[in-house]
């Protein structure tokens, strides 16, 4: 399960940004989370949902996905292939000012400039795996082009983007790291101060799924996790996270995986 609610980039190009290769071969969900960075994901094959601000974004083959610093967010895979570039926002600072407020729109009717975010992409991963003499100017060249093209093309200047409240933050931080336990929309209202009513409403605008459902993915998630790193028996990883509904879990559990619990476990 992911325990990392908000990630610190890391770089591992010497120009100070973080991209990687990522091949997917199974379906998986990660839990909400953020970063401390814009994040994009270029999708090269297979398919990848993301959910934020209420809304769900799928994205398939020659489609990428931006994520604003700060933002909350959860993805939804199948089998894919894709690149990630994660771009802290003092990299960003030095070329435009106030990154964070930077609100990023996705119109895929502009298709000129989302292709040639998508060939940049491509360009960038080649250059980095051929290392020719002075590779790293043409990685810079190449991010540059790839953020410019972005906040030119790809941006509301006349909307500043609002993230999410660190009070809604501490929610989300609770159910990922709480998930075993018994937890009720009654119970996380009353520990975070809220009438059960207005959290489930905030919550369900905040990130376009319903609480209860939320819990449930991440207690799906972990079950996941120990089915592919344990020998524990299934119905005790199923009581192990909380998953006392099994009907309703091996249901969402199929409708996540694309298999249920037994075929993961033979796979392994």
């Amino acid at each position: 399960m992911q325990r990392n609610h908000h990630e610190n980039v890391v770089s591992n190009l010497d120009i100070g940004v973080r991209f990687y290769e990522s091949i997917v071969k199974n379906n998986g969900y990660v839990p909400f989370h953020w970063h401390s960075s814009i994040e994009i994901v270029c999708v090269m094959a297979g398919e990848l949902i993301f959910s934020f601000n209420g809304q769900r974004h799928r994205i398939s083959a020659n489609q990428f996905m931006i994520i604003s610093s700060g933002v909350i967010h959860d993805v939804t895979n199948t089998p894919n292939h894709a690149f990630v570039l994660q771009i802290p926002l003092d990299f960003i600072e030095r070329y435009y000012s106030d990154p964070q407020n930077l609100n990023f729109v996705l119109d895929t009717s502009n298709q000129a400039d989302y292709q040639k975010i998508v060939a940049l992409f491509v360009q960038l991963n080649q250059s980095i795996h051929q290392q020719s003499p002075g590779y790293s100017f043409d990685c810079g060249i190449i991010v540059l082009s790839i953020i410019k093209n972005l906040i030119l093309h790809f941006t509301n200047p006349n909307k500043l983007l609002t993230g999410n409240t660190s009070a809604f933050k501490e929610i989300i931080v609770y159910i990922n790291e709480h998930q075993t336990e018994p937890l009720t929309v009654t119970q996380l209202a009353r520990q975070f101060g809220y009438n059960s009513s207005y959290l489930s409403r905030l919550f369900k605008q905040q990130t376009g799924i319903t609480l209860i459902h939320y819990i449930y993915e991440v207690r799906l998630s972990g079950l996941y996790n120990d089915l592919v790193n344990t020998s524990d028996s299934i119905q005790t990883l199923f009581l192990k996270h909380g998953l006392t509904n099994e009907r309703t879990s091996r249901t969402m559990f199929r409708q996540m995986y694309g298999q249920n619990p037994h075929e993961i476990r033979m796979k392994q």
